[in-house]
């Protein structure tokens, strides 16, 4: 009986353990390079200095982005004449570029649009804050600090309240 106990909580760790190491307020803004759907090279640093942001993390293929996109657009319209800069950083891979810039083109996303490719296939912006599944979205106040991060249902109040207190 007691292995079973036993087994079963190494079980429930190992399960709880992505949950926990999602990266948590007060992580300064990680210092990448990440190329757009041009294949232009951009800095988060230098795209968000001085700023309030929000950074979706999101894919084409993904129904919970496609419904929360146009939620947060509208959110960031709301705060308008703000510090702010809003970023779009797609994990879908060089391959899916054109199905990316058309997304990005109807739904007015605002560019650059980021692409989270790094070498090797790597995930540059995915494991800087440990993203394990999209949309994610992460608000940074104006010296680049994270205060807020969440992922597959972001709640607009709360990312809203983060800005307001990143102004």
């Amino acid at each position: 009986m007691r292995i079973c106990a036993v087994v079963s909580l190494i079980l429930v760790l190992c399960l709880a353990a992505p949950a926990l190491a999602l990266v948590g307020p007060g992580k300064p803004l990680a210092d990448l390079t990440l190329p757009d759907t041009e294949g232009a090279k951009h800095s988060l640093a230098e795209l968000v200095k001085g700023k309030a942001a929000v950074i979706v993390y999101w894919s084409v293929s993904c129904p919970h982005c496609r419904t929360e996109i146009p939620h947060l657009l509208s959110m960031a319209q709301s705060l308008e004449g703000n510090p702010m800069v809003m970023l779009f950083v797609n994990v879908d891979g060089k391959a899916m570029t054109p199905a990316v810039k058309a997304y990005a083109q109807r739904e007015g996303l605002p560019q650059p649009w980021l692409m989270d490719m790094g070498p090797n296939d790597s995930l540059p912006m995915a494991d800087a804050y440990d993203i394990i599944g999209t949309p994610a979205v992460l608000v940074l106040d104006k010296s680049g600090k994270l205060l807020l991060s969440q992922e597959l249902k972001p709640d607009l109040k709360k990312i809203k309240d983060a800005l307001r207190d990143a102004f």
